[in-house]
Protein backbone atom coordinates (compact mmCIF):
# COMPACT_ATOMS: atom_id res chain seq x y z
CA UNK A 1 0.00 0.00 0.00
CA UNK A 2 2.87 2.39 0.76
CA UNK A 3 4.29 1.83 -2.74
CA UNK A 4 0.89 2.50 -4.34
CA UNK A 5 0.55 5.79 -2.47
CA UNK A 6 4.10 6.79 -3.44
CA UNK A 7 3.42 6.11 -7.12
CA UNK A 8 0.21 8.19 -6.99
CA UNK A 9 2.08 11.01 -5.24
CA UNK A 10 4.96 11.13 -7.74
CA UNK A 11 2.73 10.72 -10.81
CA UNK A 12 0.38 13.44 -9.64
CA UNK A 13 3.03 16.10 -9.08
CA UNK A 14 4.83 15.14 -12.27
CA UNK A 15 1.55 15.69 -14.10
CA UNK A 16 0.76 19.09 -12.66
CA UNK A 17 4.27 20.34 -13.40
CA UNK A 18 3.38 20.07 -17.10
CA UNK A 19 0.94 22.94 -16.83
CA UNK A 20 -1.06 24.22 -19.77
CA UNK A 21 -0.02 27.58 -21.17
CA UNK A 22 -1.98 30.36 -19.49
CA UNK A 23 -1.54 34.07 -18.88
CA UNK A 24 -3.08 33.60 -15.43
CA UNK A 25 -0.61 33.05 -12.57
CA UNK A 26 -0.23 29.90 -10.54
CA UNK A 27 -1.17 30.45 -6.90
CA UNK A 28 -0.14 28.65 -3.71
CA UNK A 29 -1.62 28.84 -0.24
CA UNK A 30 -2.99 27.11 2.81
CA UNK A 31 -6.40 25.87 3.86
CA UNK A 32 -7.85 24.88 7.23
CA UNK A 33 -11.20 23.41 8.14
CA UNK A 34 -13.26 20.71 9.79
CA UNK A 35 -14.51 17.28 8.79
CA UNK A 36 -17.91 15.90 9.77
CA UNK A 37 -16.83 12.29 9.31
CA UNK A 38 -18.70 9.01 9.36
CA UNK A 39 -18.64 5.61 7.65
CA UNK A 40 -20.74 3.53 5.33
CA UNK A 41 -21.02 0.09 6.91
CA UNK A 42 -21.98 -3.33 5.56
CA UNK A 43 -22.66 -6.40 7.68
CA UNK A 44 -22.45 -10.09 6.86
CA UNK A 45 -25.65 -12.03 6.27
CA UNK A 46 -27.64 -12.61 9.45
CA UNK A 47 -25.96 -9.82 11.46
CA UNK A 48 -27.71 -6.55 12.24
CA UNK A 49 -25.74 -3.57 10.96
CA UNK A 50 -24.07 -1.13 13.32
CA UNK A 51 -25.72 2.00 14.71
CA UNK A 52 -23.16 4.72 13.99
CA UNK A 53 -22.79 8.48 14.48
CA UNK A 54 -20.52 11.23 13.11
CA UNK A 55 -17.28 12.59 14.53
CA UNK A 56 -15.80 16.07 14.15
CA UNK A 57 -12.17 16.29 13.09
CA UNK A 58 -9.76 18.94 11.88
CA UNK A 59 -8.21 19.17 8.43
CA UNK A 60 -5.64 21.47 6.89
CA UNK A 61 -2.61 21.75 4.67
CA UNK A 62 -1.30 23.13 1.42
CA UNK A 63 -3.49 24.25 -1.47
CA UNK A 64 -2.75 25.60 -4.95
CA UNK A 65 -4.39 26.73 -8.19
CA UNK A 66 -3.04 25.98 -11.67
CA UNK A 67 -5.15 27.67 -14.37
CA UNK A 68 -5.70 25.87 -17.66
CA UNK A 69 -7.73 28.85 -18.92
CA UNK A 70 -9.99 31.45 -17.32
CA UNK A 71 -12.63 28.79 -16.48
CA UNK A 72 -10.83 25.53 -15.78
CA UNK A 73 -8.31 25.02 -12.98
CA UNK A 74 -6.39 22.15 -11.42
CA UNK A 75 -6.28 22.60 -7.64
CA UNK A 76 -3.94 20.07 -6.00
CA UNK A 77 -3.78 19.89 -2.24
CA UNK A 78 -2.07 17.89 0.49
CA UNK A 79 -4.02 17.74 3.75
CA UNK A 80 -3.78 16.38 7.26
CA UNK A 81 -7.27 14.94 7.86
CA UNK A 82 -8.99 13.44 10.90
CA UNK A 83 -11.85 11.00 10.29
CA UNK A 84 -13.71 8.30 12.20
CA UNK A 85 -17.01 7.34 13.75
CA UNK A 86 -18.71 6.17 16.94
CA UNK A 87 -20.86 3.06 16.69
CA UNK A 88 -22.74 0.51 18.78
CA UNK A 89 -23.54 -3.13 18.25
CA UNK A 90 -25.12 -5.89 20.35
CA UNK A 91 -24.26 -9.55 20.60
CA UNK A 92 -25.13 -12.61 22.68
CA UNK A 93 -22.51 -14.95 24.12
CA UNK A 94 -23.21 -18.50 25.32
CA UNK A 95 -20.88 -19.53 28.15
CA UNK A 96 -19.75 -23.09 28.82
CA UNK A 97 -21.79 -23.44 32.03
CA UNK A 98 -25.26 -23.21 30.48
CA UNK A 99 -25.54 -19.46 30.81
CA UNK A 100 -26.12 -16.73 28.25
CA UNK A 101 -25.26 -13.02 28.40
CA UNK A 102 -26.45 -10.19 26.17
CA UNK A 103 -23.88 -7.46 25.59
CA UNK A 104 -24.22 -3.92 24.27
CA UNK A 105 -20.96 -2.36 23.09
CA UNK A 106 -19.85 1.21 22.49
CA UNK A 107 -17.04 1.73 20.00
CA UNK A 108 -15.08 4.86 19.15
CA UNK A 109 -12.86 4.88 16.08
CA UNK A 110 -10.49 7.68 15.05
CA UNK A 111 -8.39 7.71 11.87
CA UNK A 112 -5.75 10.25 10.83
CA UNK A 113 -4.78 10.46 7.17
CA UNK A 114 -2.52 12.37 4.83
CA UNK A 115 -4.72 13.16 1.81
CA UNK A 116 -3.67 13.94 -1.74
CA UNK A 117 -6.53 15.59 -3.65
CA UNK A 118 -6.08 16.60 -7.32
CA UNK A 119 -9.23 18.68 -7.70
CA UNK A 120 -10.51 19.95 -11.05
CA UNK A 121 -12.47 23.20 -10.77
CA UNK A 122 -14.81 24.99 -13.14
CA UNK A 123 -15.31 28.68 -12.31
CA UNK A 124 -18.85 29.62 -13.27
CA UNK A 125 -17.97 33.26 -12.54
CA UNK A 126 -15.46 35.19 -10.44
CA UNK A 127 -17.26 34.11 -7.22
CA UNK A 128 -18.40 30.49 -7.63
CA UNK A 129 -16.53 27.35 -8.66
CA UNK A 130 -17.63 23.73 -8.94
CA UNK A 131 -15.06 21.15 -7.84
CA UNK A 132 -14.63 17.43 -8.47
CA UNK A 133 -11.72 15.04 -8.28
CA UNK A 134 -10.26 11.88 -6.78
CA UNK A 135 -8.82 11.52 -3.30
CA UNK A 136 -5.96 9.28 -2.17
CA UNK A 137 -5.53 9.04 1.61
CA UNK A 138 -2.76 7.27 3.52
CA UNK A 139 -3.40 6.24 7.13
CA UNK A 140 -0.80 7.56 9.59
CA UNK A 141 -2.53 6.92 12.94
CA UNK A 142 -5.59 5.29 14.43
CA UNK A 143 -7.22 4.85 17.82
CA UNK A 144 -9.94 2.37 18.78
CA UNK A 145 -11.84 2.29 22.09
CA UNK A 146 -14.13 -0.64 22.91
CA UNK A 147 -16.52 -0.60 25.90
CA UNK A 148 -18.94 -3.50 26.58
CA UNK A 149 -21.94 -3.34 28.88
CA UNK A 150 -22.13 -5.19 31.18
CA UNK A 151 -18.36 -5.41 31.39
CA UNK A 152 -16.94 -8.93 31.37
CA UNK A 153 -14.83 -8.67 34.52
CA UNK A 154 -13.91 -12.34 34.38
CA UNK A 155 -12.06 -11.75 31.08
CA UNK A 156 -13.76 -14.74 29.45
CA UNK A 157 -14.21 -12.72 26.26
CA UNK A 158 -11.67 -10.78 24.21
CA UNK A 159 -12.36 -7.23 23.09
CA UNK A 160 -13.67 -6.31 19.69
CA UNK A 161 -11.00 -5.75 17.04
CA UNK A 162 -10.55 -3.31 14.14
CA UNK A 163 -8.40 -4.43 11.20
CA UNK A 164 -7.61 -1.29 9.21
CA UNK A 165 -6.26 -0.67 5.71
CA UNK A 166 -3.48 1.82 4.93
CA UNK A 167 -4.86 3.28 1.71
CA UNK A 168 -8.24 4.81 0.92
CA UNK A 169 -9.36 5.99 -2.53
CA UNK A 170 -12.45 8.18 -2.93
CA UNK A 171 -14.17 10.98 -4.80
CA UNK A 172 -14.53 14.66 -3.82
CA UNK A 173 -17.47 16.80 -5.00
CA UNK A 174 -18.12 20.34 -3.83
CA UNK A 175 -18.09 24.06 -4.49
CA UNK A 176 -16.10 27.15 -3.60
CA UNK A 177 -17.06 30.76 -2.99
CA UNK A 178 -14.40 33.47 -3.51
CA UNK A 179 -14.66 36.48 -1.21
CA UNK A 180 -11.65 37.90 -3.07
CA UNK A 181 -9.29 36.51 -5.69
CA UNK A 182 -7.14 35.08 -2.89
CA UNK A 183 -9.59 34.27 -0.08
CA UNK A 184 -12.27 31.60 -0.39
CA UNK A 185 -14.51 29.17 1.44
CA UNK A 186 -14.86 25.60 0.25
CA UNK A 187 -17.42 22.87 1.05
CA UNK A 188 -17.40 19.31 -0.23
CA UNK A 189 -18.56 15.75 0.21
CA UNK A 190 -16.06 12.89 0.06
CA UNK A 191 -17.12 9.29 -0.52
CA UNK A 192 -14.64 6.46 -0.08
CA UNK A 193 -14.61 3.56 -2.55
CA UNK A 194 -12.32 1.19 -0.67
CA UNK A 195 -12.84 -0.77 2.52
CA UNK A 196 -10.90 1.02 5.26
CA UNK A 197 -11.52 -1.43 8.12
CA UNK A 198 -13.15 -4.68 9.24
CA UNK A 199 -14.92 -4.92 12.61
CA UNK A 200 -14.59 -8.22 14.49
CA UNK A 201 -16.85 -8.85 17.47
CA UNK A 202 -15.75 -11.18 20.31
CA UNK A 203 -18.05 -13.87 18.90
CA UNK A 204 -16.85 -13.60 15.28
CA UNK A 205 -14.67 -16.07 13.48
CA UNK A 206 -11.21 -14.59 12.92
CA UNK A 207 -11.55 -14.89 9.14
CA UNK A 208 -15.16 -13.73 8.99
CA UNK A 209 -15.62 -10.25 10.54
CA UNK A 210 -19.15 -8.97 11.02
CA UNK A 211 -18.84 -5.46 9.54
CA UNK A 212 -16.80 -3.65 6.89
CA UNK A 213 -16.42 0.14 6.81
CA UNK A 214 -15.88 2.80 4.14
CA UNK A 215 -15.14 6.47 4.82
CA UNK A 216 -17.49 9.34 4.07
CA UNK A 217 -17.34 12.95 5.21
CA UNK A 218 -18.51 16.50 4.70
CA UNK A 219 -15.77 19.14 4.92
CA UNK A 220 -15.72 22.92 5.27
CA UNK A 221 -12.55 24.94 4.61
CA UNK A 222 -11.17 28.44 4.56
CA UNK A 223 -8.32 28.92 2.10
CA UNK A 224 -5.91 31.76 1.39
CA UNK A 225 -3.77 31.97 -1.75
CA UNK A 226 -0.61 34.02 -2.11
Amino acid sequence: MKNIFLVIFISFFTGISINAQSLLPNKYGIKVGVNIANVNSASIEGVKNIDNSSKIGISGGFYSEFPLNDRWYINPEILYSQKGTSFNYDFTHDYDINSRQDYNTKNDLSFTYIELNPIVSFKANHRFALNIGPSAAYLIANEYTYTPSPSHLDNDLPDGVIDDESLDIGLNCGLSYYFTDNFLINARVTTGFMKIADVKRPVDDENNPAFSLKNRKISFFLAYLF
